[in-house]
């Protein structure tokens, strides 16, 4: 019987083997250090495969179909990502490929907590942001155009807020400042792409109101100071909420959204169980 070795290029460990002219065999023995090597190359490739797999199942997964309020089915959607504004994700394949945006409200409940898009809180973190807001009565409906507004706000599944508001506030802004035209601004950021806004001319157009409207105008929640908000159905024929000022800073004016929108998803929740 003879005996060999060699080194192995790849490891660095020894291959001994011996082998048996008469019996016709071949015996291999490896090293410790071979042996350690073999094992965590084997390793390695198990970790390997195991990752290819997990991509392929995350590929898989991220194929999805969503149904939005309106009855629309989505199919097999992609490259999912939440906007200020809306879904936005990817449907289709080849030429037919084409991005779709989904307005917040045209959501589910389980489509907004699966993709962790709470409307409000994403207007919540863009007024944190305090970037200057060009406040001028073209960023919202006005009460000469009512019909329009609840048109848009039927159309798009939304409720009306009709901000009431003075001529002096029309000036550049920043959300988190102090004052009426910063708290403007500060509403703005926070409930412009959840609603459709009116703004109402506090020197002009207070006693025009339709009633449900007059109902937070004149209402115990008012707070005395402008601007504040009455939130109502898209058809102004049901109250929802004041949402009002009160001279607060940055802070308090947050607390107190954060308080009324916790009243206006409770008012949605009951009208989407009854549909």
């Amino acid at each position: 019987m003879s005996r060999f070795g060699n080194k192995n290029p790849l490891t660095g460990g020894f291959i001994f083997g011996k082998f048996s002219p008469d019996k016709e065999f071949l015996q291999i023995e490896f090293t410790d250090s071979l042996k350690k090597s073999i094992h965590t190359m084997k390793m390695g490739a198990k970790c390997f495969f195991s990752l290819v797999i997990v991509c392929l199942a995350v590929n898989l997964a991220s194929a999805d179909d969503l149904t939005a309020l309106d009855g629309t089915t989505y199919e097999n959607i992609r490259d999912v990502s939440v906007k200020p504004n809306g879904l936005f994700f990817v449907v289709g394949e080849g030429d037919s490929v084409k991005g779709v945006m989904l307005a917040f409200t045209n959501l589910t409940d389980e489509t907004q907590e699966k993709y962790h898009c709470d409307p409000y809180d994403i207007g919540m973190a863009v007024a944190r942001q305090d970037q200057v807001v060009y406040l001028n009565k073209k960023l919202a409906f006005s009460l000469d155009q009512l019909a329009a507004a609840e048109k848009k706000a039927q159309a798009e599944h939304k409720l009306l807020g009709f901000i009431l508001v003075w001529d002096s506030f029309f000036v550049p802004s920043r959300p988190v400042g102090d004052y009426s035209n910063n708290a403007l601004a500060h509403f703005y950021d926070v409930f412009h792409d959840n609603m459709v806004l009116v703004f109402v001319s506090h020197e002009r157009e207070r006693g025009k109101v339709p009633p449900a409207v007059a109902r937070g105008f004149n209402g115990p929640d008012e707070g005395g100071y402008s601007p504040s908000m009455a939130v109502v159905t898209a058809d102004c024929s049901h109250f929802i909420c004041e949402v009002p000022y009160r001279k607060q800073d940055f802070a308090g004016r947050e607390q107190i959204f954060r308080d009324r929108i916790a009243i206006i998803k409770k008012f949605l929740a009951s009208q989407n169980s009854q549909k």
